[in-house]
């Protein structure tokens, strides 16, 4: 689904020149408006109550701060996809949202080693770990290969990119 969503931001951002920000601030009222009544239809349904959510929210200035900053942290976050892809394009954009997982796992890792406490982080195990990285290590010289130019590629390895339809040929993108 975020695929699909990805896909129409890049067709009305730069085929119909429309401002990213705008459309990132109508996605957000969309989502607004049509989240809040399922949520208030179907919450009690999974066992819980908007008016104790409400109550445990506004119990304590924490509570209240931090759902202002993680608003705020969406929103920045929001811009900055919103962002790359007006420069780039959707794929481009979820490619490199895939990279911020390995910072995560990186730091839950260096988290884990560096407290010594359990409940934080996530220790290396084998061979779980070692797939993971194998993981990582084939998305990022997949994406390596992909925006390298295409001059310091064997020609094998060109004429399978424009076969797949994801190269150039002498400067002519194919598509």
């Amino acid at each position: 689904m975020s695929i699909i969503q990805d896909m129409a931001e890049e067709i009305f951002i730069q085929e119909s020149d429309f401002p990213p920000t705008l459309l990132l601030g109508m996605e957000g009222c969309f989502g607004l408006l049509f989240g809040l009544p399922f949520y208030f239809t179907f919450a009690s349904h999974f066992g819980e109550s908007p008016q104790e959510t409400w109550v445990q929210i506004t119990s304590s200035t924490f509570n209240i701060c931090y759902m202002i900053a993680l608003t705020c942290l969406f929103t920045i976050t929001g811009i900055f996809n919103i962002a790359a892809t007006n420069v780039t394009s959707s794929m481009t954009r979820n490619v490199w949202k895939n990279f911020r997982t390995v910072l995560v796992w990186g730091l839950g890792l260096i988290i884990y080693y560096v407290t010594g406490n359990v409940e934080l982080g996530e220790e290396w195990r084998i061979p779980n770990s070692f797939f993971v990285l194998f993981g990582f290590l084939v998305m990022l010289c997949g994406a390596y290969l992909y925006y390298r130019n295409d001059d310091d590629l064997p020609d094998w390895f060109v004429k399978v990119k424009v076969y797949f339809g994801c190269g150039r040929i002498r400067g002519y993108f194919i598509s």
